[in-house]
């Protein structure tokens, strides 16, 4: 901690609690999720304990909680990563209660360390040559999670179906576990050459607290869908929104397409499906009758609307994909209000024509 800014270090620190605690209460649905929690939240604890060591009167006995802490905080971070390099949960409590044994070992030597420097068994300094070998040895797992973080997030990266916007959050992971790999074998180098691990120099401190917040920003990324989601920003409920007019016209016209309604809350994307569904029946129906006489006046202001709403699009095939039939949709329902009001406007010219109108 020697030279390191104490705002950035207190910022950063702040906001890694913040995202542990908001993803406690909504991201914690499945076993990764939760050592995810886990890890943030021991490395936020680890780094407020980091900056107590600086203004501690017995940094010593700060130092050793500190040391507890981080073998906790890695055995969670090595937990997660295998789990998320092996794609599934399958017998991952079971590893996990074993990583967490190892952790619980090293957290009670540490603990009768330390009480052997209060009984005055073991002089200080052996106390402090063991905090700076628990410090360079729970960097060992670290090392190996930034292997399997990055090789996750290659696998993520390489894949076809991976959105680009996924793409750049797998590279920031990719850099991430670069970092801390290297930083992990730069802590061991410098403990052989005889640097403190806890102290390595502002640099590597400054490293550590970036990549901290590099990948709480990343942790932060599901809060922040969820709250564009309860906003209503999301591309799906943009996409409820544009289809709106176009679904109401529809199902208005064709009443028996909509499905049966229910009071169930919805994800946006289950929304915008189920009114494409809608959509479509509808459209099927009212081109079926194109040629006929529509018994309500609905549906043939309807399928005049749509004719208008269709010039310039180009023609669907029945083999589209429902991507490509939702662009054509979103598309349709784009031209929809433009195509309506020229149908009101040309209804009105056609009635003020009528002798007796005038």
């Amino acid at each position: 901690m020697t030279g390191v800014p104490v705002l950035p270090v207190l910022v950063i620190t702040a906001f890694a609690i913040v995202v542990t605690i908001l993803r406690l209460f909504f991201v914690r649905d499945s076993a990764v999720d939760r050592l995810i929690n886990r890890a943030l939240g021991l490395a936020g604890a680890g780094m407020l304990i980091a900056l107590a060591t600086t203004w501690s009167a017995v940094p010593v006995v700060v130092g050793h909680l500190g040391a507890i802490t981080g073998f906790f905080t890695a055995s969670a971070i090595y937990g997660a990563a295998r789990m998320f390099d092996a794609g599934s949960g399958q017998g991952a409590y079971r590893r996990q209660r074993r990583y967490d044994l190892v952790a619980l070992c090293g957290s009670a030597s540490t603990v009768l360390v330390n009480l052997a420097v209060v009984l005055h068994l073991i002089p200080v300094e052996l106390s402090s040559r063991w905090h700076s070998i628990c410090s360079a040895t729970s960097g060992l797992p670290l090392a190996v999670s930034g292997f399997l973080l990055m090789r996750a997030s290659l696998r993520e990266v390489r894949s076809a179906d991976t959105p680009m916007v996924e793409r750049v959050a797998y590279g920031a992971l990719i850099c991430v576990g670069v970092f801390w790999s290297c930083y992990s074998v730069a802590l061991v180098v410098l403990y052989g050459m005889g640097v403190r691990p806890d102290d390595p120099g502002k640099g590597l401190a400054l490293a550590g607290f970036t990549s901290l917040a590099v990948i709480t920003t990343l942790l932060a990324i599901p809060l922040a869908r969820m709250a564009a989601v309860g906003l209503g920003w999301d591309r799906d409920s943009r996409d409820c929104r544009r289809l709106r007019p176009l679904w109401s016209a529809l199902t208005a016209a064709v009443p028996h397409v909509a499905l049966t309604p229910d009071d169930t809350p919805r994800e946006p994307a289950e929304r915008r499906y189920r009114m494409a569904i809608e959509i479509r029946d509808a459209l099927l129906h009212l081109r079926r009758q194109a040629d006929g006489d529509h018994d309500d006046d609905i549906g043939r202001r309807a399928l005049v609307i749509l004719g208008g709403a269709q010039l310039g699009l180009p023609a669907r095939s029945s083999a589209d994909s429902h991507d490509v039939e939702l662009r054509h949709l979103l598309a349709l329902a784009d031209r929809w209000p433009e195509a309506e009001l020229a149908y009101i406007a040309t209804d009105r010219s056609g009635l003020s024509a009528v002798p007796g109108n005038r």
